[in-house]
């Protein structure tokens, strides 16, 4: 019988993909081993700014941005530091946490675990999501979260749409869905949800 190892391989990657926060797995030279969609998009606008990145196909133009190469370059420089950094854009709302793993065999090499996160700086934008709120985020669509995040940190639709750089209307439409995937009535329960 064959291990059943791929398979679940592929599926927790599947599984990966829709989590509503950036993974970055790099190797000990701070070579991308691999990195989901929402990680693409904030290197992306890392490296080449929010108006620029919003025109690119993240996934194709990934590149590891120098600020987090350099961050990781630190951490393997020095082993008796601690194996945690967190690097912060905060005109952008970009945050990185990075993590040097230590490998369990010594053939397989250190790695590092990036958890990226970009949001537009608002209010608790500091505060961690919550287990709990992770897993309602993950039953919306990418554009959903967008727009559920902002209503987290107390944006009003208009300036949503401002930022986002979309209507008001299609704001409103995203905002129905979201309360309906989340089974609530309204913005202030989504904001409850997603600060507890």
């Amino acid at each position: 019988m064959p291990s059943p190892a791929p398979a679940l391989l592929d599926h927790v990657l599947t599984m990966l993909e829709d989590v509503p926060v950036g993974l970055l797995l790099l190797d000990a030279e701070c070579r991308p081993l691999w990195f989901n969609e929402e990680a693409a998009r904030a290197c992306a606008v890392w490296n080449h700014g929010e108006r620029h990145a919003a025109a690119l196909r993240a996934r194709n133009a990934f590149t590891v941005p120098p600020v987090l190469a350099q961050a990781c370059a630190q951490l393997r420089a020095d082993p008796t530091a601690d194996p945690v950094k967190v690097v912060s854009d905060n005109a952008r709302g970009l945050h990185a946490r990075i993590k040097l793993q230590q490998a369990r065999a010594a053939e397989a090499g250190h790695a590092f675990h990036i958890q990226l996160d970009y949001r537009r700086p608002r209010g608790d934008r500091h505060r961690p999501l919550s287990p709990g709120a992770v897993a309602l985020l993950a039953r919306l669509s990418e554009r959903e979260r967008e727009v559920a995040m902002r209503v987290r940190e107390g944006l009003r639709t208009a300036e949503i749409a401002t930022e986002l750089r979309r209507s008001p209307l299609t704001i409103k439409t995203q905002l129905a869905a979201i309360f309906t995937k989340l089974g609530v009535r309204g913005r202030t329960r989504v904001a409850a949800l997603l600060n507890r």
